[in-house]
């Protein structure tokens, strides 16, 4: 998505099986989103990664306080990102 309003249309609309979130999102950023999908009955199940260049441990912190079930920084592992996106889901690999 462009930006974060974006963002919860697609969530509210697709219901996916899993969001893969940006911090640094225009108009609300990636918190707020999170925040915002896993205050939401309806959607609060769904398993939100943060993928984002930023590294430092509050990040991390205001990441996982926001809901999200996992934090990884860029650069990243493809190979890691589809390991925690099967574990999410549930998929065995």
């Amino acid at each position: 998505a462009r930006d974060g309003h974006r963002a919860l249309e697609i969530i509210r609309q697709e219901r996916p099986d899993l969001v893969i979130l940006d911090i640094m999102l225009p108009l609300v950023d990636g918190y707020e989103v999170c925040k915002q999908v896993k205050s939401s009955e309806e959607f609060c199940s769904i398993p939100v990664i943060m993928l984002t260049a930023k590294s430092q441990d509050v990040d991390r912190v205001q990441a996982l306080a926001a809901g999200a079930d996992e934090y990884m920084t860029k650069p990243f592992s493809p190979s890691r990102a589809v390991e925690r996106v099967n574990s999410l889901l549930g998929v065995q690999s």
